[in-house]
């Protein structure tokens, strides 16, 4: 209770480099908290599957040496041919996405349907599924629920959705219209209590057209198989029959396209880190994990040497007390045990302060938490952890405190006589900590430059072709929202007003949406192949989007593709020198139909910035669901555009009643491209501001010290006659000197990492040298802003109190 007391009356008296330990200890304990709560949430996927190491994901990889990845889409015939061929030691579990339009549920005090448009999640499955994951069954039963063909299970968070105010066994029963079927709810399940890779939330029987379709040939992602044995001698037999009849079916007709492919599995403990196999885009980066884990280090190391500044600045100020307590008989062990219990007292304050904060970032900050994480009760280990923290901050941090006090003499101490003491090596480990510190927050400054540099130059530079005031609005492709209506018909409407500068269906130039095929081209050297994508359009493309045609002429409108325009990428891939040398020449596609080349355009980027870019061919159709999009061109003056969209929508309503008029400006789809580096940009940002905010709270507390230590000196100077401004320059020349060491240090690391971020790019910005000249006259402008409250306050001070001597 005495220590308790001391502890909180020392805090009281030292108010502010209280609040500056809280604050700073606060930020590090909810960054460590943030980073921790995602990364255990990512490394927990699929890790609570009861035996999950017994469970397979079978992929298909090219059939040839070092081969670069796999692709988990299996062919249609493959789960009956080993369902059939399982010995009872192996379960083949299939697992085929459904898709449909429009879902309609009929409810209890309205005549009106309830509508799901586009449902998601929805998987067609066999009782295999429910033997591999063990739902919890809140209604139905596992080995009844899937008897019927029109039998469907729901999850408990889709029957709330569907069925408010129902309880489980009421929903049995009911049922559910996808597009023109009719299922029957035969079941609900509880949403799995871990993160997995099984995110379905409607479950149906494989349809029988599915089941019953032994194609060997389409390889789909949306067919996915997994093997649950432990025998791996079955497993590897299972691989073998289905091999066997791939190779019989499949490969010779695969060959044609240049390539087969060979059957392997990969364990699903480890697919939520595995990128090109995932199909429902939830997996996760182990370097992005690995990268919050360091930043989120860095950031409770630097509050902890924060603290390690702040509080032995404040040893002067408490050495005559200590000194009394040495006098009176307290051991060294007891006054670290103090400063132990100090700084515990104040990790404490510092984690209560951090709960607020990590909420605040939370809601500030959404992209950066995980979709599932908060149904994942992962509380107990959270707990853990901020304990462990706590008792690991404040171990360290009063170690070096209590170190330093406990080095004084008991004599010296009460005469105040510290000075020399506490210097020791001339304040080495507490320099070293400020310029580590400093070295950091050049890091994260120069990063946030030269991101935000490149990603204006992604979105700036030019891709090719224009994309300014033109709006991309999807075509209708479902059955029910007019889909069979002639696109040309809108098109040639919307031409009829002079509000509308130019109008024009056909794929957005830059998004990962193509056709694909191979091509041959019967070239001097011989027969070479092509394999590109391609993209439908229409006359009117390459004018509203001013693609520049190189040569040749633009294309024909057609309601096929008859004749193609290549880009200059393929006409150098075709080993053809000039765009006048490939009009003129025919490429046969596998099914020997055979194209003129009427044109070759200007390469224009296709993907982002991170790709080269790549062949290319832009072909003629008039179906809608080919063509995609209406591209509109909106008229120079901003003020015409309300008026544009509200034609816009008119002539829509009379031509596609039952579809939603929706546009998107090309520019923002552009943008949305690189979500993920806006969020690392947004990041870093941050991390950034309060590496900076932290670093000024230890140069802060090193300030105080040496203006302290230099109390005397600064007396004497200004008996001498020193101006004011001379003595703050003197004693901040120190902190110059330390910030520009950590210039020093810090750019040839943050020269290296950012050069190899960069590289992900194929077009790139070039790091330029003025921009750590910028980031390092913004440190040190910081950390004079940071020091000149202190030396101000000591240069001031009456040299007579500074000179007497107690």
């Amino acid at each position: 209770m005495l220590n308790l007391k001391i502890t909180l009356r020392q805090l009281w008296r030292n108010r502010l480099f209280t609040a500056l330990n809280i604050l700073g200890l606060a930020i590090g304990i909810s960054a460590c908290w943030i980073v921790f709560r995602v990364v255990h949430y990512e490394f927990s996927f699929d890790k609570h599957i009861p035996e999950v190491g017994d469970i397979q994901q079978v992929f298909c990889v090219d059939d040839e040496p070092n081969a670069s990845s796999g692709f988990v889409g299996v062919p249609l015939g493959m789960a009956p041919l080993l369902t059939d061929q399982a010995l009872p030691d192996a379960t083949v579990v299939p697992v085929y996405t459904q898709y449909f339009e429009r879902l309609q549920i009929s409810q209890s005090g309205t005549d009106k349907p309830f509508l799901v448009e586009e449902p998601e999640k929805i998987i067609g499955i066999n009782t295999s599924y429910f033997d591999m994951l063990p739902y919890e069954w809140l209604a139905g039963q596992a080995s009844t629920a899937l008897q019927d063909p029109y039998s469907m299970v729901i999850r408990d968070d889709i029957a709330a959705m569907y069925f408010p105010g129902l309880r489980n066994h009421q929903i049995i029963g009911k049922t559910i219209t996808a597009d023109s079927t009719q299922y029957t709810i035969s079941g609900v399940v509880k949403t799995l209590p871990y993160p997995s890779s099984f995110q379905a939330k409607i479950f149906i029987p494989i349809p029988n057209k599915e089941w019953s379709n032994h194609d060997w040939l389409m390889l789909n992602s949306s067919y996915l198989l997994y093997i649950k044995t432990k025998n791996t001698a079955s497993l590897n037999r299972l691989l073998a029959v289905a091999q066997k009849e791939y190779d019989k079916i499949g490969a010779p007709e695969h060959l044609k396209f240049g390539a087969a492919s060979k059957f392997e599995t990969f364990p699903l403990a480890k697919k939520h880190f595995e990128k090109a196999y995932d199909s429902e885009g939830i997996s996760s980066d182990k370097k992005v994990m690995y990268g919050l884990v360091v930043i989120g280090s860095f950031l409770l190391l630097l509050a902890c040497i924060n603290y390690i500044n702040l509080s032995t600045a404040q040893i002067p100020q408490r050495a005559k007390d200590i000194g009394i307590r040495k006098t009176l008989g307290v051991r060294p062990l007891h006054i670290t045990f103090s400063f132990f219990v100090e700084t515990f007292f104040i990790t404490i304050l510092a984690l209560i302060l951090s709960w607020p904060i990590v909420k605040l970032f939370e809601i500030g900050y959404p992209e950066f938490i995980p979709e599932g994480i908060n149904t994942f009760d992962n509380s107990a280990m959270v707990s853990l952890f901020l304990i462990g923290l706590i008792f690991t901050i404040s171990l360290l941090s009063s170690i070096y405190p209590a170190y330093l006090i406990n080095n004084l003499r008991s004599i010296e101490t009460l005469k105040g006589k510290i000075d020399d003491k506490i210097k020791g090596t001339r304040l080495t480990l507490r320099k070293s900590l400020i310029v580590f510190q400093f070295v950091i927050a050049q890091f994260f400054i120069v990063s946030a430059i030269i991101i935000g540099q490149q990603l204006d130059f992604t979105i700036n530079t030019d891709l090719g072709f224009k994309h300014e005031a033109i709006v991309n609005i999807r075509i209708p492709y479902k059955s029910y929202q007019n889909s069979d209506v002639n696109p040309l018909l809108y098109r040639r409407a919307l031409e009829k007003h002079s509000e509308i500068a130019s109008v024009s269906v056909g794929h957005e130039p830059l998004n990962n949406s193509y056709w694909g095929n191979i091509y041959h081209f019967a070239a001097d050297t011989g027969k070479i192949q092509l394999n590109t994508p391609r993209k439908y359009i229409d006359e009117n493309y390459l004018n509203l989007y001013e693609i520049q045609l190189l040569a040749g002429r633009n294309i024909q409108f057609t309601d096929t593709m008859r004749e193609v325009l290549i880009n200059e990428s393929a006409m150098k891939a075709l080993g053809l020198k000039t765009p006048e040398d490939a009009v003129g020449k025919q490429l046969t596609r596998t099914d020997n139909a055979t194209y003129p080349i009427v044109g070759v355009y200007k390469d224009f980027h296709q993907r982002s910035l991170r790709d080269k870019t790549a062949p290319l061919i832009l072909g003629s159709s008039n179906i809608g669901a080919q063509l995609q999009y209406f591209n509109v061109k909106l008229p120079a003056d901003r003020k015409k555009w309300q008026a544009a969209f509200s034609i816009m929508e008119k002539e829509w309503k009379s031509f596609y009643p039952n579809a939603p008029f929706e546009f998107k400006f090309n520019e923002e789809k552009i943008k949305n491209l690189y979500e993920k580096d806006y969020r690392t940009a947004k990041l870093i940002d941050l991390a950034t501001v309060i590496t900076i905010v932290i670093s000024c709270f230890g140069l802060f507390g090193l300030a105080t010290l040496t203006a302290f230590q230099r109390t005397k000196e600064i007396g004497i100077r200004k008996v001498l006659g020193a101006s004011i401004s001379k003595i703050v320059a003197m004693l901040s020349k120190d902190f110059v000197i330390l910030v520009t060491i950590a210039i020093v240090v810090a750019t040839p690391i943050v020269w290296l990492a950012m050069n190899k971020w960069l590289d992900d790019f194929a077009y790139r910005i070039e790091i330029e040298w003025w921009i750590f000249i910028v980031a390092g006259l913004l440190s040190i402008v910081i950390s004079l802003l940071t020091v000149s409250y202190q030396a101000i306050k000591a240069a001031i001070v009456n040299p007579i109190d500074s000179l007497r001597d107690e």
